[in-house]
Formats: C-alpha cells, structure tokens, sequence
C-alpha cells in the first residue's frame, strides 16, 4: 500500500499579481500527478511564528497546518521573506523535518524575526510572540487573542523605539496595523516594568550595564535614551545571576559575543528576566553615557591589540 507524502511549497507570498506563483505551483501539481506526492502551497510572509515559554511553533495560514507536519518542506521564490524563511529552517531543524535548500539555515538574522527564531528552544527567557502578516494577525487576534493585553506592536526592523506601540484593544492594534502599512510587525506581551537594561558585551563577557528610565508619569512606555528616557551606568551585581547569563547566552547563540548590546528587562513583580533583543551595532558614540561606553570598547579593542590599559 502506498503511503501518500505530504510536501508544502513556500513561496514569500500567497499570491503573484502576474500568477506567477499560481502557474509555477499548478505546473508543479500537475506534473506530480499519479505519483504518492501531495504538493500543498504556503505563503512565508503569512506564516504564524509563535513563541511561548520560550518555545516555537510555526503554522502556515493557507493549510492551517503545523509546519513540523508535512513530509518534506521545498522553499522556492523565498527571497522576498528571507527571515520567515529563516525562522521555518530553524523550526525544521528542530523537528527533523527534511527541507531544502540548506543554504536557508544560514541566513543572517538581520530582523527582530530571525534573531528571535534563532534564540527561541534555547532556554532563553524571552516575551511571548507573534509574528505573521497584518492580515493574519487582524484574524487571530479578532476574537481569541493568543497573547493578552495590553501588547508591545514593535516593527521587526525598528530601532530607537520607532514604530514600537503599546496597544490596549484589538481595535487599537487594528488601527495600528492598518496605520502602518507595509510594516512587519512583531507582536508581544507587555513585561510590567520601571526600567530596562542595556548590557555592553564584549569578548563573551559583560562590559557595561546601562540602566535606561522613562518618566513613570509619562505617558510613552519605552525605555529608550532616543526616545528620552534616561540613561546611566550602574554596576553589574545589579543585575541578578540568572539574568546575567541569559544576556551573554543571547549573545552567543547569535554569535555576537563578540560586540553586542543586549536589551533586558527584568519583571516588575517577580524580577524575571526577559531578553529584548540582541543588537549587533550598539549604540556606542551617540546616546547615554558616550564617554564610559566609548572607554568600554576602545579597552576591548587594546586587549585584542595587545595595547596597554585605557
């Protein structure tokens, strides 16, 4: 008896404005035709990307199925959505699920998509998530949200706090979506907090903690310098054990342990450590604190040299 397999194609979109995605796939089935192959067609940009207590799941919206349940996962015209691309090898790989081409693995997580797809299943405390298209998230977060509010909107590419949201309703975050079009957007729950922590790393280790404050009786949510919250110095020991290591794991894992500026904060309540992101170009001759940061870097730099102390 033969057993049918069940192969998904993803494209970057659902759809081409010419048919091109539509005619290559329809040629594709056709010439799969009395073989035990059952092609199916998947969006990337619509994929579902959930983490929750730091684990993921990637469901595709035009199937509704779980990517880790097909046979075989074939990425054609992929280069339009590289980071969801990105974030379905890193899932694929996970689960032992054959896909091609391999090349996918190793694309550099240049978003907040693909950094977070790479430190999801790595015991990393992060924020729950959703990530997919301002189509699909209007669907899922209509009735049955996955991820309460209040929600953290933040583009997956922004910076500084642009284009970042807290929003209380879905008609606010629907409002927003529809405000921003073009935009991808990653969405998240809100971490209670009076402040974050910038941390410095360089050479696999904890340079510097900048504590960054907002004005509690502001009206804006973000802890950002750029966004004019206030920044200093403070020691390390600030900063509980656990915490300290989930920001140098960070690093690692997106082998930026090198030079890196990892975004925590910790739970107002429980003094949970959440992990924000990891940026590969911190902020070093502009912002808060200019003078300790540059000092920070130069040292390491000396230490590579050889040179004497700063």
């Amino acid at each position: 008896m033969t057993v049918q397999k069940d192969i998904i194609v993803l494209f970057s979109y659902r759809s081409h404005k010419r048919g091109y995605i539509e005619m290559l796939f329809e040629r594709l089935t056709k010439s799969a035709e009395g073989t035990d192959l059952q092609l199916f067609r998947g969006s990337l940009a619509d994929l579902r990307v959930i983490i929750k207590n730091n684990s993921m799941s990637i469901i595709e919206s035009l199937t509704g199925r779980d990517l880790s349940a097909f046979n075989l996962v074939y990425f054609e015209l992929w280069y339009k959505a590289q980071q969801q691309a990105l974030a379905s090898a890193r899932y694929l790989e996970r689960k032992k699920v054959p896909y091609f081409s391999k090349e996918i693995y190793d694309i550099l997580p240049i978003t907040k998509v693909g950094e977070l797809a790479v430190l999801a299943d790595q015991s990393i405390p992060l924020p729950d998530t959703f990530i997919s298209s301002a189509r699909e998230i209007k669907k899922i977060f209509k009735n049955n949200p996955p991820i309460s509010y209040p929600l953290i909107v933040k583009a997956a590419d922004g910076y500084g706090g642009k284009n970042n949201y807290l929003v209380g309703s879905y008609g606010k975050l629907r409002n927003t979506l529809d405000n921003n079009k073009g935009v991808q957007f990653v969405i998240q729950e809100f971490i209670p907090n009076i402040c974050d922590y910038r941390c410095l790393v360089l050479g696999g280790r904890i340079a510097l903690v900048l504590k960054r404050s907002r004005d509690l009786k502001g009206m804006s949510h973000l802890n950002n310098t750029s966004a004019g919250a206030v920044g200093e110095v403070v020691a390390l020991d600030v900063l509980p054990k656990n915490a300290q290591d989930a920001v140098l794991k960070a690093a690692k894992v997106l082998n930026r342990s090198e030079f890196a500026g990892v975004d925590l904060m910790l739970h107002r309540d429980t003094n949970q450590p959440y992990i924000l992101e990891v940026n590969q170009t911190p902020q070093i001759e502009i912002g808060a604190e200019v003078d300790k940061k540059m000092f920070a870097l130069l040292k390491y730099m000396q230490s590579r040299v050889g040179g004497s102390d700063a």
